[in-house]
């Protein structure tokens, strides 16, 4: 399990380094998850546009980090 999550958040394989795009993708999906549940049992009331931009910023986070792997392949 603690390989599997040090996958996730690696960056290249190679260099070991922890990408920032998705810590940061995966932090936002996480306070987005927490908000759905604040306003599931009513506790306070969420606007849905702060959802969806915490969404989109959560998966274009993850998304860069997916393609720049489509582009650094060696020539």
């Amino acid at each position: 399990m603690k390989q599997f999550l040090k996958d996730i958040f690696i960056e290249d394989s190679k260099d070991g380094k922890i990408s920032s795009k998705k810590v940061m993708g995966v932090l936002a999906g996480i306070l987005a998850f927490a908000a759905f549940v604040v306003d599931g049992f009513h506790f306070y009331k969420i606007d849905s546009g702060m959802f969806d931009s915490m969404l989109i910023f959560s998966g274009t986070m993850l998304g860069a980090s997916i393609v720049k792997g489509f582009g650094s392949g060696k020539k």
